[in-house]
């Protein structure tokens, strides 16, 4: 009888048992949660989709839970509304309590993340898709690291004069914001293969088209550089396509141009070498699975990424009557044809 009653406690307690091993294993505690918080909107195609996919490939079989917030700064570019998007971000962390923040680009740093720089972990931060210099938000800190981003521009051009050696003076347009105006400044301290003639950012599509008119004949090809915050005039915000924008070139002036940003050839531009902002997701994530595995943000240098993205428009090629080999093409990543 005794044998039987040990034997009927075992069956009782081996269930249980296994139950709460279950319970208490790594994939039934609490995970440790990521919170990534976008400057821009989430459809933003070549940007916040291909950040998101690098990110989500980083992460792919940690133990962890990621929730995401956009702060809409790209179609919403108001002081007032950046400063709420901000804030709202903040409200969120407080919420939900992550271990790590995944902040990108410069306006999530601007207006959000910098309040954080050198406060007490959790959360520890990591920044990617940042053009300006980390030191102005007060990064690197004990609690924050991150990727920088840094356009591709001396290989852009270097691709442009591959396909029109005679290219030698350069007008460079952007437009005004938190990303632009830290890429112009990164332009001057390089030793470029051209003439940069001026450097213009203009405010609405009537100022771009004076730009263009002003310059046209003293150059012989356009660079471009975030152009999506151009307003269709002083008296209304809303924003001109980029498509609108490289095409009044295209058509009026059929003036090469080079592109320094993601969507560069889709929205019209004829080359450009673009940063991999899959690459700048992937490379954010990496950090941030290594912190939740024990790692500090003093671990990681901040450096650019490495890979570039090569952008051919072949559309544009034909209307410009420009042939380009089709070696060149076969290297490509991005192709309009």
């Amino acid at each position: 009888m005794h044998n039987v009653g040990n034997r009927t406690l075992h069956l009782v307690l081996l269930p249980l048992l296994i139950l709460i091993f279950l319970f208490l294993s790594p994939s039934h505690a609490a995970a440790p949660k990521i919170l990534v918080v976008h400057s821009y909107h989430e459809d933003q195609w070549e940007h916040v989709v291909e950040m998101t996919k690098g990110i989500e490939e980083a992460l792919t079989g940690a133990h962890c839970q990621l929730r995401s917030f956009y702060m809409d700064t790209k179609r919403n570019n108001i002081e007032q509304w950046k400063r709420a998007a901000g804030q709202e971000a903040k409200r969120i962390v407080a919420e939900y309590r992550p271990q790590v923040v995944i902040s990108l680009d410069d306006n999530a740093q601007q207006y959000f993340a910098k309040d954080y720089a050198g406060e007490p972990s959790p959360p520890y931060f990591v920044f990617s898709g940042v053009n300006g210099e980390p030191a102005q938000y007060g990064f690197p800190a004990a609690n924050v690291t991150g990727v920088l981003e840094r356009p591709n521009v001396v290989e852009s051009i270097e691709l442009l004069q591959k396909i029109r050696p005679e290219v030698k003076r350069l007008l460079l347009l952007a437009d005004k914001s938190e990303s632009s105006d830290p890429l112009i400044a990164y332009c001057k301290t390089l030793n470029l293969p051209v003439t940069v003639v001026a450097y213009e950012q203009p405010l609405t599509l009537e100022a771009w088209k004076a730009v263009l008119e002003q310059y046209h004949s003293q150059i012989d090809a356009v660079g471009l550089y975030v152009i999506r915050t151009i307003a269709r005039s002083a008296a209304n915000p809303a924003k001109v396509p980029e498509e609108e924008l490289v095409r009044l070139i295209n058509e009026q002036y059929k003036l090469p141009t080079v592109g320094f940003y993601d969507s560069a050839a889709e929205s019209g531009i004829l080359c450009g070498v673009s940063v991999s902002m899959r690459e700048q997701g992937r490379a954010a994530g990496q950090i941030a699975r290594e912190l939740l595995e024990g790692k500090k943000p003093g671990d990681f240098a901040i450096n650019p990424t490495g890979h570039g993205r090569i952008q051919l428009n072949l559309r544009t090629a034909e209307q410009l009557g420009i042939q380009i080999p089709y070696g060149m093409i076969k290297r490509a990543d991005v192709v309009i044809r």
